[in-house]
């Protein structure tokens, strides 16, 4: 068999395709929670921007509960679309959707009616309790629209739509600022303005999602769970756990760190916080837009038992995670337009302020965000414990290094963020070399991608030219023989895999010379997998079979290769994900 390099072109074309999507999606929706603060900032006033900060944690609780029933629930879905079982996605997509209103509803209706006594308990500054309290009080009646606008926007994008959720979350985010500026401005609401204008925003997003899964090609069909409901709900909180315990430290983070700002450096050092904090969560927007993408398409490849795909992928995940070097430089250089933008007056001391400490802040954020995209590697491959330990490690670090700066004489405190984020990349580096060596198959260190899929895989990019196409085919019949296939089921799925890749050879459009297709076979004891993923003109060749089948005996012999197709293996899908036609085969032994 030729020894022949895979190449990252159609992974890298569709992380390209679904990351465009996500940071568009992720900017527009932070920018759309920035602008209630800079908005409020200019008519309000700073405390205004803190009393929002200082309910944050309250609002990361309702992400995190989002995330444990959502996050969980799609990338389960995103494996079994890439497995063909469109049962288990109906079933799963269900029951999350019940879960989401009856949960999100009596949580958001808790911290609504609760929300005076949580605020008091957070805080000893009357002002800001008191605009605190009328942000959260009217944010959390909504709540479980957040949760549920979240998690449609996973499904949504995870099944090849992520122009969609950007569409909706933009048109949603437009309806935040216009809310934003008739609440605020006009009416004079303030922070009440703010919190109405956010849930606005979930409320669009809602809308239009709902539109498109109604679409006969949405994977998503609602069908009663039944009496697995209490299992889909403990698979989904199992899979969603580890990044529920990342969100949740985070917001235990950011509760312990405005304590210890406020105690050392007052109202002043609160608010220069706050400000640091916004754009730790603007670089969310290509941190999120790389992790979404990295679940969604890193589920499918799971579902496929595609490691080296997996690999692929996160290798140009942190490639790019570069691109944050912009956002540092910006930070760093220019910090002074920061401030404006949330009401600092230039030349003022809290703007000479604000500009040092920015620029010491930016450090933070390349190791930061590397954590982050190895979480997310961690929690795909479904190594739970090492993503829990990792999240716990971080905020850990990142409190205990603020905290120990300021006991440190002569050092400021805000060095103990940079501090904080390169000892857990380091603490990372050293614990998942010493877990890589306990595993009884070769796992890669940092990353924990197993280097040999289970059982037997074939893997290959293969070029536009019938020559290469045959040669690939002669591959797999060897691959196939080498795998102890039984000889009946490996003729028809050579003969499949001839016509289906010379359709693609000579029929797919808009490529270059330099482009190729991906072919990706796995043999274990449940069956034959094949992936067939190319990035020409979409072209459903299931659909094409059967429009040949219903010409038999007439003069258009069009297609009758592909009506050969879907007669020999009944169990084959298409769907065309992330600007890709990508085919799915399942051959029982």
């Amino acid at each position: 068999m030729r020894k022949t390099e895979r190449n990252s072109f159609i992974v890298s074309k569709a992380l390209r395709t679904f990351v465009t999507a996500a940071v568009l999606t992720a900017a527009a929706s932070q920018l759309a929670h920035t602008a209630d603060s800079m908005i409020v900032g200019h008519v309000v006033g700073q405390d205004a921007v803190s009393a929002i900060n200082l309910v944050l944690p309250l609002v990361e609780m309702l992400n995190c509960i989002g995330f444990l029933i959502c996050f969980g629930a799609n990338a389960i879905c995103a494996h079994a679309i890439g497995s063909n079982d469109m049962d288990k996605v109906a079933r799963t997509f269900t029951a999350t959707i019940l879960t989401v209103m009856t949960l999100g509803l009596a949580v958001s209706l808790g911290i609504s009616l609760f929300s005076r006594e949580i605020v008091e308990a957070m805080s000893e500054e009357p002002e800001l309790n008191e605009m605190a309290y009328d942000y959260i009080h009217h944010y959390a009646m909504g709540g479980w629209l957040q949760m549920l606008s979240y998690g449609l926007c996973l499904f949504v994008a995870t099944d090849g739509r992520p122009r969609m959720v950007t569409i909706a979350v933009v048109a949603g985010a437009v309806v935040n600022g216009l809310v934003d500026l008739l609440t605020i401005s006009v009416l004079g609401m303030g922070v009440e303005g703010a919190a109405l204008g956010s849930l606005s925003m979930f409320t669009v997003n809602i809308l239009i999602l709902v539109s498109y899964l109604r679409k006969p090609s949405s994977s998503y069909r609602l069908k009663w769970p039944g009496k697995s409901i209490a299992g889909i709900f403990s698979a989904n909180v199992k899979e969603g756990a580890p990044i529920t315990v990342s969100n949740t430290l985070m917001a235990i983070t950011i509760m312990m760190i405005n304590d210890i700002v406020l105690e050392n450096l007052g109202s002043d050092g609160l608010f220069i916080w706050s400000v640091c904090l916004q754009m730790l969560l603007l670089s969310y927007v290509f941190i999120d837009g790389v992790i979404e993408s990295m679940f969604a398409i890193g589920g499918v490849l799971m579902g496929e038992r595609d490691m080296r795909g997996l690999e692929i992928l996160v290798k140009q995940a942190l490639t790019f995670i570069a691109s944050l070097v912009a956002i540092v430089i910006v930070l760093m250089y220019v910090p002074g337009l920061v401030g404006i933008l949330f009401g600092v007056e230039p030349g003022s001391e809290m703007s000479v302020e604000l500009t040092h400490v920015l620029r010491i802040f930016a450090l933070m954020l390349i190791p930061f965000a590397v954590t982050q995209i190895l979480l997310s590697t961690y929690q795909i491959l479904g190594h739970e414990r090492t993503s829990v330990v990792t999240a716990t490690a971080q905020t850990a670090m990142l409190v205990i290094g603020v905290w120990s700066i300021t006991h440190i004489g002569g050092i400021e405190l805000w060095w103990g963020f940079a501090a904080g984020c390169l000892l857990v990349l380091l603490f990372q580096i050293g614990y998942t070399t010493a877990r890589s060596r306990m595993y009884h198959m070769p796992i890669s260190p940092l990353t924990m991608i197993p280097k040999e899929a289970e059982g037997f895989s074939f893997d290959r990019s293969v070029s536009y030219n019938v020559e290469d196409v045959y040669a690939t085919l002669t591959d797999i019949d060897q691959f196939l023989k080498d795998s102890k296939v039984p000889a009946a089921a490996a003729f028809d799925i050579n003969v499949c895999c001839e016509e289906l890749m010379s359709n693609i050879a000579q029929h797919s459009k808009g490529r270059i010379t330099t482009q190729s297709f991906d072919v990706h076979l796995c043999v274990n004891d449940k069956g034959i997998y094949v992936t067939l993923k190319d990035a020409g003109k979409p072209f459903d060749p299931i659909k094409a079979g059967k429009m040949a089948d219903e010409h038999i005996g007439t003069q258009d012999n069009e297609h009758m290769g592909l009506r050969l197709v879907t007669n020999i293996i009944p169990d084959i899908t298409y769907k065309y994900m992330y600007g890709q036609n990508t085919i799915f085969i399942w051959k029982k032994v």
